[in-house]
């Protein structure tokens, strides 16, 4: 700030100018000897001091003026459909290992091959023909190599589930044949290969079957399946959504003659409805669909399960797997079902309340009686979450879990590797510091060597790929970084590991164009190259992108908060140029929006074309900090987390000269929306515009899992008043005043129309002026319309900051030009 103010008062009263003033009117007088004379020999004079007054002033702005690097503000600007239609989007490793040194992939043009590491070579096994001609969706190779799983005539359903018809390829004679030929469209729930030979599990109509090779008779396993209200092998809504986050509920023992796989009875669950009004080019159906769903809400029925095994080796009947006696007579969910052994099962379980969880082990020779190996509680204060997949040994001896590790002085716990042994249940961790780990990635026996993801100390938005050592190696706990010094541009990375861990595929997904490598484990060096996506390099290197400012701005409870500021080209922060400013929030327990992951989005586009400073916060309840900050929200979420968006903001208005504190917005989606909409209402704040797309307005109308999870039951003798707190139409009248755009989908399963519905009433009531974005038939992520929703945004904040923010002046003809290709 001192140096940007002394050269804004050098620019107001420069000395050089006011010499150089002064003489010229000196001159004039002593040259005056005549009326005609005098006239024209003071105008010339005068006319030449202007000349070089300008010219000694364009000379001092060019002097003290820093080039820029790259002639960044000639470039074109970032277009909002380049970003609509996924132009920035990249290729990530989309390989499956079949081998110590094989995987099978989909290549750039669409043919399916397999890559051999040893020698870098590539087999076709099947060209992109099959793919164009039957638009295939998803492709999967079986055990044995000798077919391929095709789906295609796919049908969403939810988040993770879908129905599609199923093609089958045999590689040996290049055949390609309908799963089942005489029904050649029938759509199935789901199908996979199992992890012998050509085996087969799928799911018609909530029924499981299995067939032992793909001409067997297909044998059913289940037939309870009722559409929307009984689920086998699949999941139901809330499992779907917040617990299993996939579109299958099934687990293959390692020598493929088990099949584990859950029910779930959603009888006793509230319905919810909501209206499909189709095509109003459908003469034939002019009355809307009424569509139900079973969906929880908080403090009210959950679904009931139950775990099964089936042996495939036999006809008899299905065994039920029976959860721990710790948990008789109370509510619970199953978070986590996978094999240790051919014969053991293990199924982690969790209070209703999120506050203890269980680690069991179920064997065969216990009729499936599942009994406690571990334990992990709350402690009083915050949540369990053992969301990370549990990494077991191959002899099923002890196992590896991300847990919240010992508290590190003032700063609390973070969340580190333990080692679990099966016969004690002791926990013995392997990781410590003042940092996250993100999760596991794969054990080597052999090696005693355990693979993950991690933060790093003061760093919580870089991810790297460690090593450590378990407690059977010669130096247990020793830890080795395959990611820390590769490449500054690679400062965010995920891995997947060969069958043997004799390679690795490493995803470099940033700060840099993300690349893919294929790498020897043994010396970490790089086999293959993949891909570089040389296509997004060149669409950057043509863009004015935003800079990228960050920084750490203190917030209540002796934290920081981590903030990303992406600044216009144009900007200069020694000139007196404001800028108006967009937030974007999200908010949600445990997430994270500063990263040094690739991302170009809306944001970017608004700070590149529009010459918005866009910004984004990570404050209390943000995740890969440690508990400590993590947990500040547990039971009162819309507080802290919203406090800290507003005081960041305040913080940069007061701070940085460039940012215009009259013109500052608040925008998000889902989470982000409800953060966004307390923000605005909230009394002390600095924004004066805000947008909520899919907003969340009363915790009470959010399902069970989720709400209760950070907000604990809604009963008057536990939280209710809290929920009452943050709820947004209890706020309404303090949107006055201020300028607000609600948006939602009508078909929205997630977070439901009724939520924005209520606000709207209450808005109405309280006699506040909004506007409202309606998309029918659109769900939560309004995937079909986001061109408008975008251009309905950008309208809004042409309202909102009271301008019409277009493309800047300075661009050249042909950088505009290079825009619109």
């Amino acid at each position: 700030m001192t140096a940007n103010n002394a050269k804004l008062d050098q620019r107001e009263t420069p000395p050089q100018n006011n010499a150089a003033l002064q003489q010229p009117q000196e001159s004039l007088e002593l040259a005056a000897s005549g009326p005609d004379q005098k006239n024209w020999r003071g105008i010339g004079i005068a006319l030449l001091v202007i000349v070089v007054v300008c010219a000694l002033i364009v000379a001092a702005i060019v002097l003290l003026t820093p080039g820029d690097k790259g002639s960044n503000v000639n470039k074109s600007r970032i277009t909002l459909e380049e970003v609509v239609k996924g132009q920035f989007s990249y290729r990530r490793f989309n390989g499956t290992w079949i081998s110590d040194h094989e995987f099978v992939f989909q290549d750039a043009y669409g043919a399916i091959g397999i890559y051999d590491a040893t020698n870098n070579s590539e087999q076709v096994i099947m060209s992109n023909t099959t793919f164009r001609q039957y638009s295939i969706s998803q492709y999967s190779l079986s055990a044995d190599k000798q077919y391929l799983l095709l789906s295609h005539k796919y049908e969403r359903i939810f988040r993770y589930t879908y129905k599609a018809a199923f093609l089958l390829y045999n590689i040996t004679n290049d055949y390609l044949a309908p799963l089942f030929p005489k029904t050649p469209d029938l759509l199935l729930q789901y199908a996979a290969w199992g992890p012998t030979g050509n085996q087969l599990v799928y799911v018609l109509d909530n029924d499981v079957y299995y067939m032992s090779d793909v001409n067997a008779k297909p044998r059913q396993l289940t037939k309870t399946g009722i559409d929307g209200i009984i689920f086998n092998g699949i999941p139901d809504w809330v499992y779907e959504e917040e617990i299993l986050s996939t579109n299958n509920a099934l687990w293959w023992s390692k020598d493929g003659k088990k099949l584990s796989f859950a029910s779930f009875n959603d009888t006793d669950v509230d319905i919810l409805q909501y209206p499909h009004y189709g095509s109003y080019n459908d003469v034939d159906n002019v009355y809307p669909e009424l569509m139900t769903l079973r969906y929880p809400k908080a403090g009210k029925t959950n679904p009931n399960f139950t775990i099964w095994v089936a042996d495939l080796t036999t006809t008899k009947e299905l065994s039920k797997v029976q959860p721990p006696k710790e948990y008789n007579n109370i509510e619970f969910y199953f978070t986590e079902v996978q094999w240790s052994g051919n014969d053991v099962l293990s199924v982690v379980w969790l209070k209703r309340a999120q506050n203890s969880s269980i680690v069991s082990l179920c064997h065969e020779n216990d009729s499936w009686m599942c009994k406690k190996n571990y334990q992990e509680d709350s402690l009083g204060h915050g949540w369990v979450d053992l969301s990370t997949k549990t990494i077991f040994s191959a002899d099923g001896r002890k196992y590896f879990l991300r847990l919240p590790g010992p508290a590190e002085g003032q700063f609390g716990r973070f969340r580190h590797i333990a080692e679990i042994d099966v016969k004690t249940g002791s926990k013995t961790f392997l990781t410590s510091g003042k940092f996250d780990t993100a999760y596991i990635v794969a054990h080597d026996e052999s090696k005693h060597l355990l693979y993950y993801i991690t933060t790093l100390e003061s760093k919580p938005g870089e991810r790297h790929l460690f090593s450590v050592a378990d407690n059977s190696h010669p130096k247990p706990r020793q830890t080795t970084c395959f990611t820390c010094d590769i490449h500054p541009e690679c400062l965010y990375n995920d891995a997947s590991f060969s069958r043997n861990l004799t390679y690795y595929a490493l995803d470099c997904l940033g700060p840099g164009i993300p690349r893919v490598e294929i790498r020897s484990t043994a010396n970490n060096k790089i086999v293959s190259l993949l891909d570089t996506n040389t296509e997004l390099q060149e669409l950057v290197d043509r863009k004015a992108m935003p800079v990228i400012k960050n920084l750490q701005v203190p917030i209540d409870g002796n934290y920081f908060a981590n903030v990303r500021l992406y600044l216009p080209p144009v900007l200069k922060e020694y000139e007196i140029t404001k800028y108006p400013v967009l937030v974007e929030v999200y908010g949600g327990p445990g997430t994270q929006m500063v990263t040094e992951k690739f991302s170009v989005n809306w944001g970017s586009y608004l700070a590149s074309k529009k010459n918005v400073v866009y910004v984004n916060i990570d404050g209390r309840g943000s995740g890969y900090q440690g508990d400590k900050i993590l947990h500040e929200l547990y039971r009162q979420l819309g507080t802290v987390e919203v406090f800290d968006q507003i005081s960041v903001a305040s913080y940069l208005k007061e701070q940085l000269s460039y940012i215009d504190g009259k013109r500052m917005a608040i925008f998000g989606w889902s989470y982000g929306g409800f953060a966004s909409a307390s923000a605005l209402a909230d009394e002390e704040t600095v924004f004066s515009c805000a947008i909520s797309v899919a907003p969340v307005t009363s915790w009470l109308y959010y399902d069970s899992v989720y709400t209760e999870r950070y907000m604990q039951s809604p009963s008057p003798k536990d939280n209710l008043v809290n929920y009452e707190k943050s709820d947004v139409m209890s706020k309404a009248s303090n949107f006055k005043g201020k300028k607000y755009l609600l948006v939602h989908g009508t078909a929205d399963d997630n977070v439901h129309w009724q939520q924005s519905m209520m606000l709207a009433k209450a808005l109405t009531d309280a006699g506040v002026i909004y506007r409202m974005q309606v998309y029918p038939d659109e769900n939560h992520g309004l995937g079909h319309v986001k061109l408008h929703l975008y251009q309905t945004m950008d309208d809004f904040l042409n309202h909102c900051y009271n301008e019409n923010l277009k493309e800047d002046s300075s661009i050249l003809q042909s950088a505009s030009s290079d825009s619109d290709r």
